[in-house]
């Protein structure tokens, strides 16, 4: 059963493919089927003691 996946990570712009850990897996878990997000840590916020990203695809 796939899963939804938010990575907490750099810009894609920004990221240095070769050394980021983040990215790696990310990549391992879409080659199996996983639908991924990703997003920085100014999107993350709490309201109601729940916790929201804005994330992207």
């Amino acid at each position: 059963m796939p899963l939804k996946i938010a990575v907490q990570m750099d810009h894609v712009s920004t990221v240095s493919i070769a050394g980021d850990t983040s990215f790696a897996v990310s990549l391992e878990a879409q080659r199996r089927g996983h639908k991924l997000f990703h997003y920085t840590p100014d999107r993350l916020s709490m309201r109601d003691g729940k916790v929201f990203a804005r994330v992207e695809e």
